[in-house]
């Protein structure tokens, strides 16, 4: 009978022999997992068949947190298609076990998992695990899981061994891939390239280099060294070619260019360089060559054509400068230089705007420019550069703006001409023009004042009433240059009268006729009134405000009026007025206007003389008429008296004839021949008088015994013509005089009493002050009109006709030069047949010079 502690024994055995060869059937199938081309789905139909399970499923979280399903054993087709939605959270937690997956092999009930970890969960690395499910709870002995989860380590070990290994194939995979770039690359390049190790040896080289220098495929140098004895042989400097090449072997980190020209006339760049790795180790050397014969061709070509177009440019008198788009000189030819005072090395790579334009400019040219370099704005403007002295100078350009392919902007190229001068010459022609056309025009407004003032001289000249003339002249004027016109005269006793009023077509119907010959008031503060009183022009010739003239309700803001002057006198005002329609008057219009016053005042004047001249012919006619018959009468009562005398002598008779009688006759001769010496001492004396030649033998008199002297003397006169005298001189009054001449003025002016006094009494007075001494003589007789008594101090002037009065009509003129020349004053006081009063005033000091009467000396009748 067999022990049965053997057959434990024995049975334990079997079984664990039977886990080692489940364990090592199952660790023989991880091992194919090493292999990334094996697939996993294998191995887990082998781990479910062994360990009974009805699904396997080996089951990856990466780190991102997605659900990777690695392999399974007992899925479906459609299972294995159906997306996982579940994911486990990035850096949580969950592992493979906690995920829900939507298999429906799964949802079975009374399934049992068994969940044994591959690589542990955590923040850096995936987390694998197998998923066991069981349709029961299986009845494998405990060992199983212990044998499960060892498998699970070696599962753990192939997995990283996969890994491991897929990394590699990737890695060679992309060394090969880029090993083929790399050739394709270098095939494809236009350079000759040479690698070769850091042993000298010869790594590749691409066709190309064969081609450039050569050499046929197959009988490439091995090694470096030969291969720089082979080129070397091609160039035109051997020994610097090996030299250089004996440098760079020496000095392996060192690289750099060079420029090869070989025997046949070709041109080769070449750079040597060190293949290095990132991480500084050294593999080897490259060196690269590329054929830039046809490139030197074309840039010396191209330097020559920059060469000839610098030298066009330079020779140019043109401006020529050629910018980035940021604005900084590229090019600037000699004549810049020459403009400018700078040199284009002193310029070059400068903004023009900050070098050559104006600081206050510099702004603006840079804000144009950004539009000029944006393919906007003016291509053709006119701006001003700085020169090195300072000088502005204007240039006129022209810009085009030059394109990549891609049609960006790179270069903007201007041309310019300097027009400095050509401006200047401008504007001084302008200013010439304008010079011409300013004189052109003044000529020709100076040609029609000329023309209108001499048609107005025309007027004037042609007619000998002042008055007619000048109405023609105002209705002239404002034909030309007024709106309106007015002439004023002064008369003899300086009042205004309007004579003439003209006016455009355009202030007829406005204007009111009532006003249209009022007169000026000589008050005025401004406008004609005033330049009457005052003889001064005035003139408003910009906005008047207050002073503007006022004339029938219009106002005329530009006016001007002129004195008519003629030898020193006032005779009248022309004023002439525009509207403010924006023609305003100025200095020329002024002195036209003074011109064409003084002409028309000339007018006036001759006219006023030709008037007197004509009076003083009406007045020396008439003198000479009265003259002859005042002669005459003495004359003829002295021949016949002298006749009778005669006849009664021839006769005998005068020898009877008592001497009454011849003295009668005698007597009669005398007092004709008095009155006729009277008469010829007059007219002398008026001689006298205008010549200048009247002088005075001054000396103490007493005007008052004088005035009483001549009294007496006039007593047959008065007896004569019935008047009486009443004499008021009993004060004495004396002065420094001439006796003669104021015996003469006393004498006329009782003559002139007794002739027009009609017979009435007549009184005469003597009185005055400590300065001044008074004669005064009143009448009762047939007086002076008050219109005549400016006129009857004048010579052979006379209030009355001389048919009814006689005399020469000089006796009063004679009194009042004789009160002049005395330093006095004579005057007046009447009324038409109510008698007159002369009263003299004299200063008792004597004349002090031949001049006016002093303002201040009173004539007072009030005396006592």
């Amino acid at each position: 009978m067999a022990d049965p502690r053997e057959d434990e024994d024995r049975k334990l055995t079997e079984e664990r022999l039977a886990l080692l060869s489940v364990l090592q059937e199952l660790t023989v199938a991880a091992l194919d997992l090493f292999d990334p081309s094996k697939p996993t789905d294998a191995f887990m139909d082998r781990v479910a068949e062994r360990l009974g399970c009805m699904v396997a499923l080996w089951v990856q979280v990466d780190a991102r947190g997605q659900v990777i399903l690695q392999g399974a054993s007992g899925l479906s087709a459609a299972s294995r298609q159906l997306p996982i939605p579940a994911r486990a959270e990035p850096g949580g937690q969950k592992g493979p076990a906690e995920v829900n997956l939507p298999f429906p092999e799964l949802e079975l009930p009374g399934l049992v998992r068994w969940s044994i970890p591959i690589i542990g969960a955590d923040a850096a690395h995936s987390a694998s695990a197998l998923l066991l499910y069981f349709d029961r709870e299986p009845q494998l002995p405990r060992h199983y899981r212990g044998m499960v989860e060892r498998l699970g380590g070696v599962l753990r070990t192939a997995l990283m061994h996969r890994q491991l290994f897929t990394r590699i194939l990737e890695s060679e995979r992309a060394l090969h891939q880029q090993k083929t770039l790399l050739e394709s690359l270098s095939e494809a390049s236009d350079e000759g390239i040479l690698i070769s190790t850091q042993e000298g040896r010869t790594l590749t080289h691409n066709r190309r280099l064969a081609q450039m220098w050569g050499l046929k495929e197959e009988r490439m140098p091995a090694s470096y060294e030969a291969w720089v004895r082979a080129a070397a042989e091609l160039v035109e400097e051997p020994a610097r070619f090996t030299a250089r090449a004996s440098f760079f072997i020496e000095h392996r980190d060192a690289s750099g260019h060079d420029e090869l020209r070989l025997e046949d006339g070709r041109i080769f760049e070449q750079y040597d360089a060190p293949v290095v790795s990132a991480d500084g180790v050294y593999y080897g050397r490259a060196v690269y060559f590329r054929d830039v014969t046809a490139r030197r061709r074309m840039e010396r070509d191209l330097q020559h054509e920059r060469d000839f177009s610098s030298a066009v440019l330079d020779t140019a008198r043109a401006l020529f400068i050629v910018l980035d788009v940021e604005g900084r000189i590229v090019r600037f030819n000699r004549a810049c230089q020459e403009m400018t005072g700078y040199s284009f090395e002193e310029l070059r790579g400068a903004r023009f705007w900050k070098q050559l334009q104006a600081p206050e400019e510099a702004a603006r040219v840079e804000r144009d420019f950004a539009q000029l370099s944006a393919g906007q704005g003016h291509e053709e403007y006119e701006s001003y550069w700085l020169t090195r002295a300072g000088e502005r100078r204007l240039i006129a350009w022209s810009s085009n703006i030059l394109r990549s392919p891609t049609g960006a902007v790179e270069y903007i190229i201007g041309t310019g001409i300097d027009i400095t001068e050509q401006r200047r010459a401008e504007r001084e022609r302008d200013q010439t023009f304008l010079r011409e056309q300013q004189a052109r025009t003044r000529a020709e407004e100076q040609e029609g004042r000329s023309a209108f003032l001499a048609e107005a001289s025309g007027l004037l000249a042609g007619s000998l009433a002042p008055e007619d003339a000048l109405r023609n002249v105002a209705a002239l004027t404002v034909q030309r240059f007024a709106d309106w016109c007015a002439v004023d005269l002064l008369d003899n006793d300086h009042s205004p009268q309007r004579i003439a009023v003209a006016q455009s077509q355009t202030l007829l119907p406005p204007w009111p006729a009532k006003d249209a010959h009022a007169p000026p008031d000589l008050n005025a503060t401004h406008g004609p009134g005033r330049v009457l009183r005052r003889g001064e022009p005035e003139s408003c010739l910009e906005g008047c405000g207050s002073a503007a003239l006022e004339c029938g309700g219009l106002e005329f803001q530009s006016w001007l009026s002129v004195p008519l002057l003629a030898r020193g006198r006032t005779l009248g005002a022309l004023t002439l007025a525009r509207m403010d329609d924006g023609s305003r008057y100025g200095l020329a219009e002024l002195t036209v206007a003074q011109e064409l016053a003084r002409r028309a005042a000339m007018a006036v004047d001759n006219a006023r003389l030709y008037r007197e001249a004509q009076q003083a012919i009406g007045l020396r006619d008439e003198f000479l008429s009265v003259a002859s018959h005042e002669l005459k009468t003495p004359v003829t009562s002295l021949q016949l008296s002298v006749q009778g005398l005669l006849r009664r002598a021839r006769s005998g008779a005068l020898r009877t004839a008592s001497a009454e009688t011849v003295t009668q006759s005698v007597e009669g001769i005398e007092r004709q021949a008095m009155r006729m010496a009277k008469l010829v001492n007059t007219l002398l004396d008026v001689s006298r008088i205008h010549a200048g030649r009247l002088e005075l033998e001054l000396e103490e008199v007493d005007l008052a015994a004088l005035v009483r002297d001549i009294a007496a003397r006039f007593a047959p006169e008065l007896t004569l013509s019935g008047a009486t005298l009443q004499v008021h001189a009993h004060t004495p009054m004396t002065g420094l005089w001439d006796r003669s001449r104021l015996d003469q003025i006393v004498t006329n002016l009782l003559s002139n009493a007794i002739k027009y006094g009609e017979g009435k009494p007549i009184e005469i007075q003597v009185g005055g002050d400590a300065r001044t001494a008074l004669l005064e003589v009143r009448d009762q007789g047939i007086g002076i009109p008050e219109g005549q008594q400016a006129l009857i101090f004048r010579a052979f002037e006379r209030a009355v006709s001389s048919r009814h009065y006689g005399g020469l009509g000089l006796g009063l003129h004679i009194v009042s030069q004789l009160v002049e020349r005395l330093g006095g004053a004579v005057r007046v006081q009447s009324e038409a047949g109510r008698g007159a009063t002369f009263t003299v005033a004299l200063p008792r000091s004597g004349p002090a010079a031949p001049r006016p009467a002093p303002a201040d000396m009173h004539l007072d009748v009030n005396h006592a």
